[in-house]
């Protein structure tokens, strides 16, 4: 029987072979593993900065959804024209990290240059930006091809052997997250499929072994609880809060509401403002 390569291994092994730092994150853009661990002097001098570290991760959380939405590597340049390159990873075919490449500038001409004057207005040490700008590795466009191709193959390797476990978060735990945060729009079972990429039994197995109910009763559930929340301020409409809470329209509310709380909303309001 093959010996089972540990992910730090997986991740120095491929940064030794492409000359990249290479890292593994979770769903939550935390990373989890490193090599070699601490960033590029660029990088490191970058995020001293917290307009240019907010910068980077609202560029890679940006490239994390790309990746994760086309589920394939999406290679990239940061806002400072650094490549880097981003790949899905999934365990029993549910999402549950990235693996990631970075950082190297293109062989063009100007490419230092660029990198230089878009970093400057962050740094106080020109002289010390300079010297981090000439220390990034700089690759031909062929060799970062390569490196995604090796980056495709290990990147399938991991999810083939499920190395990656979810972290912390179980994907029960990842869909009450998500209803929270969209429950006012439209949520069907098709979508959280797409959206977790696993298939509907799995979705809605896990989550029923985990909280004792669908997945469709927990979200009227916590609609029916905003909705509530909402009727104690007399101001607002009862229409609005309908469409606030995701419910197609008034009537529709009424009734889930009534059959759900055994009265009205204008009575729960009524109830409540005495």
């Amino acid at each position: 029987m093959s010996k089972e390569i540990a992910l730090a291994d997986i991740v120095k092994e491929l940064s030794n072979i492409s000359g990249f730092r290479i890292s593994i994150y979770d769903t939550n853009q935390n990373e989890l593993e490193g090599y070699p661990k601490k960033g590029s002097a660029f990088c490191q001098l970058i995020q001293q900065n917290p307009k240019a570290l907010s910068l980077c991760h609202c560029n890679d959380k940006k490239a994390f959804e790309t990746a994760r939405q086309t589920g394939e590597v999406y290679l990239y340049q940061c806002c400072f024209g650094l490549y880097e390159a981003v790949a899905p990873l999934y365990h029993n075919g549910i999402l549950s990290g990235f693996l990631m490449m970075g950082q190297t500038l293109d062989a063009m001409r100007d490419s230092p240059r660029h990198t230089y004057q878009t970093a400057l207005p962050y740094i106080e040490d020109s002289t010390e930006l300079k010297q981090a700008v000439d220390l990034i590795p700089v690759r031909s466009k062929s060799q970062i091809l390569s490196c995604i191709s090796i980056m495709e193959v290990c990147a399938a390797y991991i999810t083939l052997s499920n190395r990656l476990k979810l972290n912390n978060q179980t994907l029960p735990v990842k869909i009450k997250e998500y209803i929270h945060t969209h429950y006012s729009s439209q949520i069907t079972l098709d979508q959280l499929c797409s959206y977790f990429y696993c298939s509907r039994a799995t979705l809605t197995k896990s989550f029923r072994n985990a909280y004792n109910q669908s997945i469709l009763e927990y979200l009227t559930g916590y609609r029916l609880k905003r909705s509530k929340q909402l009727l104690e301020d007399p101001s607002l409409l009862i229409q609005d809060i309908a469409r606030q809470c995701g419910f197609s329209d008034q009537n529709y509310f009424t009734k889930v509401f009534h059959q759900k709380c055994g009265l009205t909303p204008l009575a729960y309001r009524n109830q409540k403002l005495r």
